[in-house]
């Protein structure tokens, strides 16, 4: 242990083995949650390292600080100042009686930086969920055999940044694997759920047991699971999303079901707006079919011409990705003749 001390001056000693240690840095924000009377847990996540898949990536391996709702970029800093980590220690000298020395026991050549993470969820789960596309009847694509639960913390973000991504691109888990679901796919299921309920009588702007018309959809060889999810997204704002209950928002219900409508369009061609129109009313609740009208959908379309609509360019980069996805795996294992053939609606 060296010492240095000039008269009248405050002793310090450094020790021959220092630590080597990194100040982490937090934002105000972060250090008022961890001052409340019931701190959350944190985690630090990062995406898997692509030697252990094998699988080479071009995003970068970054890691986060997460809280349950939001995430932070770790970002080390170097410093060109000696900064050290002390603690108070007893120091004496042949017989002299011992004096309080500081003692340095550890450096930091550098500190770690909290930033906000602005990172998309949605892209994360875009790579790794495997589409799920009905086409003529059947799904030709392999799964990836892997639950929400082991996905979630690979993905660089913290747990509630995933759920809200999960719930907005309607995932689900079916047969061993998670799914995002294709436009075409979520069209077809809510015709069913529109059938299910005229069948059953429910009022789908009303409260209504969800498993009764998610079980009668799954008549039809569709998952059950990606019902509740389409259920779950059309729920109205303060809908207990575990509860055995559904009501769906009007208002959201006739968006969704219009652009997914011209989203699942064969070749994206274009509609001739009166046929559009009259689909999209026949694809709605009787009481809802006025509600069918272009400005719902406003920021989705664009018309061709005076008769014609079509999907908006911006709206169909979202697609893109999904079509690929679909493609590459065409040759897979068929899963609708081991769990159901899914019927076209």
């Amino acid at each position: 242990m060296a010492t240095q001390q000039d008269e009248g001056g405050v002793p310090f000693a450094i020790v021959h083995d220092l630590q080597h240690l990194r100040l982490l840095e937090l934002p105000p924000d972060l250090v008022e949650l961890l001052d409340a009377p019931k701190p959350p847990r944190l985690s630090i996540k990062s995406l898997p390292a692509s030697a252990a898949s094998g699988t080479p990536t071009t995003k970068p391996a970054y890691a986060v600080l997460c809280t349950p709702s939001a995430s932070f970029q770790l970002r080390q800093v170097q410093t060109s100042n000696n900064l050290f980590v002390t603690r108070p220690t007893l120091e004496a000298h042949g017989n002299a009686i011992p004096v309080p020395t500081t003692c340095a026991i550890a450096s930091c050549s550098a500190t770690l930086e909290l930033q906000p993470s602005d990172g998309s969820a949605l892209a994360f789960l875009g790579d790794v969920l495997p589409l799920y596309d009905i086409v003529d009847g059947e799904v030709d694509v392999a799964g990836n055999g892997k639950s929400k639960a082991s996905i979630f913390p690979d993905i660089p973000l913290s747990d509630g940044q995933c759920e809200h991504a999960w719930q907005g691109m309607m995932a689900f888990e079916f047969a061993g694997s998670s799914w995002r679901p294709s436009p075409n796919t979520l069209s077809q299921v809510w015709k069913s759920i529109n059938a299910a309920a005229l069948a059953e009588g429910v009022k789908l702007d009303s409260q209504f047991l969800t498993d009764d018309v998610a079980n009668a959809v799954a008549e039809e060889g569709y998952p059950v699971t990606l019902a509740v999810a389409i259920l779950q997204h059309l729920a109205g704002d303060g809908q207990d999303e575990d509860g055995p209950w559904s009501c769906l928002d009007r208002t959201k219900t006739v968006s969704f079901v219009g652009r997914y409508l011209l989203e699942a369009r064969p070749g994206r061609s274009d509609y001739l707006t009166a046929e559009f129109l009259d689909t999209w009313k026949d694809c709605l609740p009787e009481a809802w079919r006025k509600d069918a009208e272009l400005k719902a959908i406003a920021g989705v379309y664009h018309l061709p011409t005076s008769t014609t609509i079509g999907l908006k360019a911006s709206s169909t980069m979202a697609t893109k990705n999904e079509s690929s996805s679909s493609k590459s795996a065409a040759s897979s294992r068929k899963w609708h003749e081991k769990f159901g053939r899914a019927r076209q609606r």
